[in-house]
């Protein structure tokens, strides 16, 4: 079950993020999969972005909206007002994302 998660994760991810980051004019260095308990995703200091391996369980706009919350980190690594003024620029609606997350966890 774990292989079939990040393998389906990792083709969903990297398309999406091929379409966003140019979207965005934001570029991650690297980008990786691991298992993860309580992470959707992350953003390093290196702007490397790291991804949980069970995404794919997710309806497709909540991953578009880690993966934007993600490459939104590269510019601002805080969750600040501008930060959030980042992510709506390319999602209008991310709070709905938001909420539709709280019903679902990284764990398998």
């Amino acid at each position: 079950m774990e292989e079939f998660y990040r393998e389906k994760t990792k083709d969903i991810v990297l398309k999406e993020i091929e379409t966003i980051s140019k979207e965005m004019s934001l570029k991650p260095t690297k980008i990786s999969f691991r298992k993860t308990k309580r992470r959707w995703g992350s953003c390093n200091y290196k702007n490397e972005l790291s991804f949980t391996i069970t995404l794919a369980q997710l309806p497709l706009v909540c991953i578009r909206y880690i993966i934007i919350h993600e490459l939104a980190h590269i510019k601002y690594k805080n969750h600040k007002k501008e930060f959030y003024k980042t992510i709506e620029r390319y999602m209008l609606d991310f709070k709905v994302q938001e909420k539709i997350l709280k019903n679902y966890s990284p764990k398998i």
